[in-house]
């Protein structure tokens, strides 16, 4: 019945978009709404005196039927309302004034663009172009950092191409993928589908209101892309173009002097009465020859590079310059009703890391034509080629800390290696492994969108696309044979020239979608003070993806790689996958003299992800507001604006498998089927009673301006409460080797607040401005398996025992699901903390005495330790007083549950923090006088942590395979109670004392816990725009030249240990790119 509905529905728009109009009795007048900047979508047009009126569309264009002497009346928010007197013509372009600098007068909103002052949502408006004219960015959604109050803009690597960008709006709501929808010129997409330069605003939906027109794919929040279109009556050539060198924004600090690393490593030792791994006389020849540096070995290579004292963090990167550039080329242009745009840029980020470069080629073609009156028809193409060079980053993460101090990275055209026959043979050269593997990533992405418009008969508009995508991604890689040298000796010490061990990789990926959608839309001014506007519309999507991958191993030769010279197929694999939806959706808008406005959506979805029984599902929301402003009794307030906002919808979530609800099967096992083995089996459960996670947001906004519309303030507040929300639960082993099906399982409320702060203002010649933006938001787990429940219980036996139901009700490890938490909220062990008093005056031990930190730091904390492991108490992970167990320099752990066991597995705690950022914020500063212009933009994050215990970073516990993080090596505790007056004395660090074996240090306490808290300098620009009189002269339009500086620092806190406080991932090495560019914008 479902489907035959929206059949019906479908079969009514397409035959409407071919209906005949209706002779026309009236004249037929049209034309194009402007300002200075281009066309004006938005502007009411009416017949004064009558009902008769509508809203210009998207290229500011309208079309009415008049009679010769009626007047046409002109008006936008922030415009000087304009009035035309018909005559004989039929066409009346119209150019407004502006009454003030708004930039945010038009927002464009789902399948369409509405007036800012009569949106009842939560929608902000980013002007991108001003962004990405001059900014030296790396990919599209890095421009949004801060940007958007709402919108949490997160990048988790410094990898070019791969830079792992996550957007998050209203923070995270869902245990399943938190992605807002990305919608390119109405149609999906990507961020980084489209050249920034091209990009002229983007909109970011935040509240159901303005999501739920998109129905199952806006629970997370929309992103819309509006590229740049041609001004009526125009011909231009734009050229932008930036130059500029890249540098690491932060690094590891580790040990780069050699000999300073081999003590630390025999103090380590020391401290586990262990054999010393290195022996003086050695420490003295490094001590020796790094006085003199550029003197020559015994092997006739200097003594820095055959004695070498390398920190590998460093040499990690490249001892170039990398040199980013960006070029985009466009031309556009109209004529009568004709318009188009072409372009094509092109983007070279070399990277930081050798072979790690990424390329990216785009372009884009547009155009669109009157073919009547009443059709308008056309075309919008774009797509990408990105080259990304494959160096083995993979490998060379995992064993990035194995870079010790004694291998020089690469001189005379060799690859060095350990250089000391002391060191662990496990240490390793990374830039010999990186490069070790050779090839290439290339992805195609073409996409196409032809397009029809039809003005039907009364006031009715028709619009139908369809958009076909297609993205080839193709990964060749191979080994390569390598040799490493020892510079001291002069020799080859390590080689890969086994050609057994070569391979050659190759794996594609091949994707293609099929959008289409189809909308009937009528506007209508009644009564000259009621405004109604109507939508209905239909949608489908097609999706599928196609993989395969091939490995051979053994290589004829040493030079030739191609997969005929490789001798062994190792592996073949491959597979698809499809999924598809369709949705009817509509919405009705009324407006009661632009004062009293509201707003309702409804969207009916069904997917193939669900079952037949569960396949639909029905979104609604209704929004409303009240332009306070409006009313008499605030007439010569002063307040130039004031407008209350509420709206509640319910949106869905289908972000699960293709296949989620069906059982699926794994070859190569076997199972008993009578007497006989069968092939294949079960590996995920099927649960046909899947059924949509739905999220119902309520939100209360406020904008406020006043002081001419210097001053503006938008505020909301929200609630996002998430039910039914598809999660995979832990399952008993007892099933077998399966997987545990999807399951509407969970239930999250996601609360928050945020405030965008403006002020804009000119002082004769000279402009400034100034904003800021923030954004609070908590989430909760308020439904999963049960609640948490932990205490003393008596058993059977009469028995007091700790108990709780961990394991039954939570899911995860040092980041736990747990009904009552926050997502992945951090469950550890805490660090003690004692009274710092030892003994009662009876010389009794006190229990809760002790040292205040939990660092057995002084002889009276030993004391105490030995007492109260005498009276019968524990201390875990080692149990006994000595160099081998607790020693000086040792943390000891809280005893929670109070039974007498310090650090067991009763001993954790919930945290109240996990990775996720509880606030975020950006500010920008504009100042600008006579065509000088300086901004620069700060964000920041707080309230998130990472637990970060990392061996050759900061944790200390050393091994002689890896190098050793400065912040310990040369500040950490340590105390010889035989030889107090050691020199290496230290009783004040916060770092515990250093050991070569694991000990009371290999902890999951909060002491490995660290704030993520930061405050970054994103961008700061210094611009030049040629005056007219020089333009006028070299027959250019506009001229703009410009410094910039991206990631320029980033200011965190200082037990902060790793490179950047936006990674989640503590083995990420590759830093944020810092970049300073020279650039120039051209109009021809």
């Amino acid at each position: 019945m479902n489907k035959a509905i929206l059949k019906l529905l479908t079969a009514v728009l397409l035959l409407s978009n071919g209906a005949t109009l209706f002779s026309q009795e009236k004249k037929v007048v049209r034309g194009v709404v402007s300002d200075s900047t281009g066309p004006i979508p938005g502007v009411g047009v009416v017949v004064v005196g009558t009902t008769n009126g509508m809203v210009t569309d998207l290229e500011g264009r309208y079309e009415l039927k008049c009679i010769p002497g009626q007047i046409l009346e002109f008006n936008c928010m922030g415009y000087e309302n304009v009035k035309v007197t018909i005559g004989e013509s039929d066409v009346y372009d119209v150019v407004l004034n502006a009454q003030s600098e708004l930039l945010d007068q038009v927002v464009f909103v789902g399948y369409g663009v509405q007036k800012k002052v009569n949106v009842t949502g939560s929608v902000t408006s980013v002007d991108y172009s001003k962004l990405s004219d001059s900014r030296p960015v790396t990919n599209s959604a890095s421009l949004l950092q801060g940007a958007s109050a709402g919108l949490y803009v997160r990048q988790t690597s410094g990898i070019p191409g791969n830079e792992g960008v996550s957007l998050r709006v209203r923070g995270v709501g869902t245990l399943n993928n938190s992605d807002p929808l990305v919608i390119v010129d109405g149609t999906p997409g990507s961020m980084d589908s489209v050249d920034p330069s091209e990009i002229q605003n983007i909109s970011v939906l935040k509240d159901a209101a303005s999501c739920a027109i998109y129905g199952n794919r806006g629970a997370n929040g929309v992103i819309l892309i509006t590229t740049k279109r041609e001004k009526k009556g125009s011909f231009h050539i734009d050229y932008s173009g930036m130059l500029g060198v890249q540098s690491p924004e932060n690094t590891y600090d580790v040990v780069s002097n050699y000999a300073d690393y081999m003590e630390l490593m025999n103090e380590a030792s020391f401290q586990n009465e262990k054999p010393l791994p290195f022996s003086q006389s050695m420490i003295s020849l490094w001590r020796e020859k790094e006085q003199d540096p550029y003197g020559i070995s015994e092997s006739g290579y200097p003594n820095y590079v055959a004695y070498p004292n390398v920190d590998g963090m460093t040499a990690f990167y490249r001892t170039d310059t990398p040199i980013y550039q960006k070029h985009n080329v466009s031309a556009s242009g109209t004529k009568d009703d004709t318009s188009f745009r072409v372009a094509m840029g092109y983007m070279d980020n070399p990277g930081m890391v050798m072979n790690t470069g990424f390329k990216k080629y785009t372009f884009r073609a547009e155009f669109s034509s009157k073919l009547f009156p009443w059709m308008e028809v056309g075309a919008k193409t774009y797509g990408f080629y990105n080259i990304k060079e494959a160096g083995d980053l993979s490998n060379v993460f995992d064993y990035a800390v194995r870079w010790v101090p004694c291998i020089y990275p690469y001189y005379d055209g060799k690859y060095g290696w350990y250089e000391n026959p002391e060191q662990n043979s496990e240490s390793r050269n990374n830039l010999y492994f990186l490069n070790r593997v050779q090839g290439q990533q290339v992805t195609e992405n073409v996409s196409i969108t032809p397009f029809v418009n039809i003005d039907l008969p009364f006031g009715i508009k028709s619009r139908t696309s369809f958009k076909y995508s297609t993205t080839h991604m193709e990964r060749d890689q191979h080994s390569i044979t390598r040799e490493a040298y020892s510079f001291r000796t002069g020799q080859v010490v390590a080689s890969d020239q086994d050609l057994s061990s070569q391979f050659r990789w190759l794996t594609t990926q091949i994707t293609r979608s099929t959008y289409f959608e189809s909308d009937l839309s009528w506007a209508q001014t009644l009564a000259e003070k009621h405004d109604v506007t109507a939508m209905l519309g239909v949608e489908a999507i097609d999706h599928r993806t196609v993989n395969f991958s091939a490995t051979k191993k053994g290589a004829e030769n040493a030079v030739l790689s191609e997969f005929n010279n490789m001798l062994t197929p190792s592996s073949i694999t491959g597979t698809s996958s499809e999924y598809s939806s369709q949705s009817l959706f509509s919405r009705l808008t009324y407006a009661y003299d632009s004062r009293y406005l509201f707003e309702m959506n409804l969207r009916y979805d069904g997917s193939s992800r669900f079952a037949k029984r569960s396949r639909w599902g029905f979104f609604p929301s209704a929004s409303a507001a009240w332009r306070i402003s409006k009313e008499k009794f605030m007439q010569g307030s002063g307040i130039d604006e004031l407008k209350l906002r509420v709206s509640w919808g319910k949106l869905g979530n289908n972000s699960i498998g293709n296949y989620s609800y069906l059982s699926t099967y794994s070859s190569g096992y076997s199972y008993a089927f009578g007497d006989k083995l069968g092939g294949g089996m079960i590996s995920t459960l099927s649960n046909t009673l899947l059924e949509w996670e739905n999220t119902a947001t309520t939100d209360i906004g406020l904008d406020f301006r006043t002081f001419d519309n210097r001053l503006t303030i938008e505020a909301d507040v929200y609630d996002k409460y998430t039910s039914g929300i598809l999660y995979k639960p832990t399952i008993s082993s007892t099933i077998g080797k399966k997987t545990s099906p999807y399951m509407n399982l969970c239930e999250v409320d996601n609360k928050g607040f945020e405030i965008t702060v403006g002020w804009r203002d000119a002082i004769g010649d000279f402009n400034y401005g100034f904003s800021a933006n923030y954004n609070r938001n908590r989430n909760r787990v308020t439904k999963y398996k049960g609640e948490f429940k932990e205490g003393w219980e008596t058993d059977a036996e009469g028995n007091r025992v700790w108990k709780n139901n961990l394991g039954d009700v939570t899911t995860g490890s040092i980041n736990r699901i747990c009904e009552g938490h926050m997502i992945n909220e951090f469950y550890l062990q805490e660090n003690y903390s004692g009274s710092g008093k030892y003994f009662d005056e009876s010389g009794n031990v006190l229990p809760g005495g002790g040292p205040t930190d939990g660092m057995i730091r002084t002889e009276q904390d030993m004391n105490w330790l030995n007492a109260m492991i005498a009276e019968g108490y524990t201390f875990l992970p080692k149990s006994t007083a000595s160099k081998n167990g607790i020693w000086y320099g040792d943390y000891i752990l809280q005893d929670v549950n109070g039974d007498g066991i310090y650090g067991d597995s009763n001993d954790y705690k919930w945290q109240g923090v996990s990775a996720t950022p509880k606030f975020y914020y950006g500010f920008n500063l504009e100042l600008g006088w006579k065509g000088i212009n300086l901004s620069a933009r700060f964000v920041g994050a707080g309230g998130g942590a990472i637990r970060c215990r990392k061996g050759g970073m900061n944790y200390s516990v050393l091994q002689t395979q890896q190098t050793i993080g400065s912040g310990i090596a040369y500040d950490h505790y340590f105390y010889d109670p035989e030889n107090p007056w050691d020199p290496r004395t230290n009783t004040t660090s916060r770092n515990p004392r250093i050991t070569i074996a694991y000990g009371q240090s290999l902890t999951d306490s909060n002491f490995w816990l660290f704030k993520t808290d930061y405050l970054k300098l994103q961008n700061v620009t210094l611009s030049y725009s040629l005056p007219k009189k020089v333009l006028k002269s070299i027959k250019l339009t506009s001229a703009q030249v410009y410094l910039s500086g991206e990631n320029l620092y980033t200011f965190t806190d200082p037990l902060f240990p790793g490179v950047d406080p936006e990674f989640t991932d503590t083995n990420m090495y590759y830093s944020p790119i810092r970049q300073v560019v020279l650039g120039v914008n051209l109009k021809f």
